[in-house]
C-alpha cells in the first residue's frame, strides 16, 4: 500500500478534535500559556496532575524556579542562555498563577485527571473509571523509574504524569520541545530522555520518514488555522511524541461496580504492583 504524496495531504478539522498532552516544560515556557489558549481552539488539551500542583504553589516555584529546569538539558547552554531561561520560567509561572484567578481549566477547556471525579475535567462521555487506569498506569511507571535521571523530583514526578496520561487516554500525541539554540540538534526533549532512564526506548523519527513527514504537514495545517505558525518563526523548537504501550489494557481489569464502591478512596488496595504495564513499550519523537 503506497502512503499518499504529502503534497495532497489535508485535514478536515471540523470531523474530528484531536487529543494533545502538552509537556509540563513546554506548558511553563516562554511561550507556553499563549500556545495553550491558541491550539485549544483546534485541539482538546490536556495537562497533567503534577503540573496543576505547581500553578497551586507558583509562589514557592517563583523562589525556586531551578527546580523546574532540567539539568542535563541544560549544563551545555552559555550560562546567560540559562538565565534566559530561567526568566522565562519565571514569567510563564507569574502567567499561569494570573490566569488561574481570573478563569478556570473548563474555561479554558484544558483537560484534567484530578485526586478525585470532582476534581477532574473530562471531555462529554468519558467516564470516570479514566483515574483508576491513569492511577495504574502511573504507580506502575513510578515503580520502574531509574534515580540515574538526572532531574528534579519535581520534573520527574510532572513526567511520569504526563506519560501516563497519554496512555490513559490514548492521545495520538505529546506535544514537547527542545532547548535552542545549541541543544536542539544534538539532545532529545526532556522527557524523551526521562522515558529512556525508565527504560522505555525512545527513537528519533528521521527527516525522510515518509509517515513523519505527513504528521508534520498535519500539525503545520493545524498551528495555520489555530495562528500559531509566529511561535515556530519565533524559534520555538517542538517536537511530537508518540507512545506505544501495548500492555496498557491490563490496566482497565478493575470492575465498574468495584471502582464506583471505592470512590477512588481505597485506590492502594485494587493497585498490584508487580504489574508492570510498561513491559514492551517504546517511544518515537520528531521535530516539527
Amino acid at each position: 500500500m503506497m502512503i499518499a504524496s504529502s503534497t495532497a495531504f489535508s485535514v478536515k478539522f471540523s470531523q474530528q478534535r484531536y487529543a494533545c498532552v502538552l509537556d509540563p516544560t513546554l506548558a511553563l515556557s516562554k511561550y507556553g500559556l499563549l500556545l495553550v489558549k491558541q491550539l485549544g481552539t483546534v485541539m482538546d488539551i490536556w495537562l497533567g496532575r503534577e503540573f496543576w500542583n505547581i500553578i497551586d504553589n507558583t509562589r514557592f516555584y517563583l523562589d525556586h524556579p531551578e527546580l523546574l529546569l532540567l539539568p542535563m538539558a541544560t549544563c551545555s547552554i552559555p550560562l546567560d542562555r540559562q538565565l534566559s531561561i530561567s526568566q522565562d520560567t519565571l514569567q510563564a509561572l507569574q502567567q499561569w498563577e494570573q490566569m488561574s484567578k481570573q478563569t478556570t481549566p473548563t474555561d479554558l477547556k484544558l483537560f484534567r485527571i484530578g485526586e478525585r471525579p470532582k476534581e477532574s475535567f473530562l471531555p462529554k462521555g468519558m467516564g470516570t473509571e479514566i483515574i483508576w487506569y491513569y492511577e495504574s498506569l502511573a504507580r506502575s511507571l513510578e515503580a520502574q523509574a531509574s534515580k540515574e535521571f538526572d532531574a528534579s523530583e519535581v520534573l520527574t514526578s510532572a513526567f511520569q504524569d504526563t506519560v501516563a496520561l497519554a496512555a490513559a487516554i490514548g492521545s495520538p500525541f505529546i506535544l514537547t520541545h527542545q532547548f535552542p539554540p545549541t541543544t536542539a540538534e544534538t539532545l532529545p526533549p526532556g522527557i524523551c530522555m526521562a522515558l529512556t532512564s525508565w527504560q522505555i526506548p525512545c527513537q528519533a523519527v528521521t527527516l525522510q520518514d515518509e509517515m513523519a513527514t505527513l504528521e508534520r504537514n498535519y500539525w503545520r495545517q493545524i498551528f495555520v488555522q489555530a495562528g500559531l505558525a509566529k511561535f515556530l518563526w519565533a524559534g520555538l523548537h517542538l517536537s511530537v511524541l508518540h507512545l506505544l504501550v501495548p500492555a496498557a489494557s491490563q490496566a482497565t481489569s478493575l470492575p465498574d461496580q468495584e471502582y464506583q464502591s471505592s470512590k477512588n478512596q481505597d485506590f492502594a488496595k485494587f493497585y498490584h504492583p508487580e504489574t508492570n504495564f510498561w513491559q514492551g513499550s517504546q517511544g518515537f519523537w520528531y521535530q516539527l
